[in-house]
């Protein structure tokens, strides 16, 4: 499946929309979802259904589960879920599912519209981020930029059998 998903700091007016592909493993989605914000690699989780689910550091999968499709979670139009970031824990950052459907009419992944530049600071606080969008010296979301980042990332990682065995903690003696 695809979506358009609506990602909102909680308590801010910056949003992004971004069209991303369900096959893209929850490591590889929450590293487009923070790319989407210009954010430094780090931990990620997803909030969902009461449950926190590990989402892998900077787009790698540390564990098995986080190399499950995003399609896994089952996500349906207007369902919502949290997602945070390490880098920047304090930040709240609510996601709905706008759109849930075979095939989107755009490019994936994309940032379609959004608003509020962020600045380059972690951690950084909702008053900051605030203070800073409704300041003379905010600069403009180009999303043209935010759409390049996502897609030099790419749809879905290259290689789900590459990533399977970098995160395998399991040997297997053969000689006996």
């Amino acid at each position: 499946m695809q979506y358009l998903l609506k990602i909102t700091i909680e308590d801010t007016r910056v949003w992004r929309l971004i069209a991303v592909d369900g096959e893209a493993d929850l490591a590889h989605m929450a590293a487009l979802m923070a790319l989407a914000f210009d954010y430094e690699k780090g931990s990620c989780f997803f909030g969902l259904d009461g449950r926190q689910i590990s989402a892998g550091m900077g787009g790698k999968a540390l564990a098995l589960e986080e190399t499950h499709p995003f399609d896994t979670l089952d996500c349906n139009e207007q369902d919502e879920f949290i997602f945070i970031t390490a880098v920047h824990p304090q930040l709240v950052h609510r996601v709905l599912v706008m759109k849930k459907t075979e095939h989107l009419d755009c490019v994936v992944p994309s940032c379609l519209v959004g608003a509020g530049l962020l600045l380059d600071k972690a951690p950084l606080t909702v008053r900051e981020i605030n203070d800073y969008y409704d300041s003379e010296n905010a600069k403009s979301l180009d999303l043209r930029e935010v759409t390049q980042r996502l897609r030099a990332f790419g749809r879905v990682r290259s290689s789900s059998d590459d990533n399977l065995r970098k995160v395998s903690s399991i040997s297997f003696d053969y000689s006996k």
